[in-house]
């Protein structure tokens, strides 16, 4: 049975490592440490007797669809982040019109089937005495209109996860501190968003949070879904549940970003992986 590889959950190698990417594609092989004993270090085959599916994740993918040939003897897979512009909690994002554009490229290019337009975290927050959120309902319709226009049928969204590192990094902010909203909160808003993308056709997957399927019509996300790679390829790769993340829907993958040897660029005031 043939690999997944995830590239990646830990950092963005479409915008930052796509070169690197390509340098071990051609030799057929990559290093990846355990990023919890880096004292393990394993071998994995690149190869495409090997690999059946590469599922990217990014913010940016210009340089990706000017080198997409090199990705010509693997299936893949696109998970594409587009949020309200907000240069507060995402200082460094492309703007959202050209990352629609890019959205778009990947579509015509891969199909709907093949791509994820992931609007997460929800992230809120008090800053010069109100609290904001990264969210926009007005946006995200046009986001999700835009979506549902180009043939794209689902959407992953979370609730920003408060780890210490990312309180104390948000600490550093003068006046600024993230918001623990509670649950109904939480809910009555994303209840909004669900009942909003179905009317384009568009249906919301909450990404390792299963209490978000407490919303009406919320679905549990499968980020890397052996089923639905079988289904869209001829190759099968393995339907096991991931260990790891309580309530990651992830099926079996390796993932060969590392948090130290190729640290993501941006600087999410939220993210998890800085």
């Amino acid at each position: 049975m043939k690999q997944v590889i995830s590239a990646s959950r830990r950092t963005d190698i479409p915008a930052f490592y796509l070169k690197w990417f390509m340098e071990h594609i051609r030799a057929g092989e990559i290093e990846v440490t355990n990023p919890f004993n880096r004292k393990q270090v394993k071998k994995v085959s690149l190869s495409p007797r090997d690999v059946a599916w590469i599922v990217f994740w990014s913010r940016n993918y210009s340089h990706f669809l000017t080198n997409a040939e090199a990705f010509d003897n693997y299936r893949l897979y696109f998970h594409f982040t587009i949020n309200p512009a907000d240069k507060l909690l995402e200082p460094d994002m492309i703007s959202p019109a050209i990352a629609l554009r890019q959205l778009e490229a990947l579509v015509s290019k891969f199909g709907p089937e093949s791509v994820v337009w992931r609007y997460d975290p929800f992230a809120f927050y008090r800053t010069d005495g109100e609290i904001r959120s990264n969210h926009n309902i007005r946006v995200f319709r046009r986001f999700v209109k835009e979506a549902s226009r180009i043939g794209l049928q689902r959407c992953y969204v979370s609730i920003v996860s408060l780890y210490p590192k990312v309180l104390k990094r948000a600490a550093r902010v003068p006046g600024f501190r993230f918001e623990a909203t509670g649950a109904g909160h939480n809910h009555r808003i994303l209840q909004e968003v669900v009942d909003l993308a179905s009317l384009y056709g568009v249906r919301v997957y909450s990404c390792s949070d299963n209490s978000l399927l407490e919303v009406n019509g919320m679905k549990e996300a499968h980020c890397i879904d052996g089923k639905l790679l079988n289904r869209l390829g001829h190759q099968q790769v393995s339907e096991r549940r991931h260990p790891g993340r309580r309530d990651c829907g992830c099926t079996l993958s390796i993932d060969i970003g590392d948090y130290l040897k190729t640290p993501c660029k941006y600087h999410c005031l939220y993210c998890y992986a800085r």
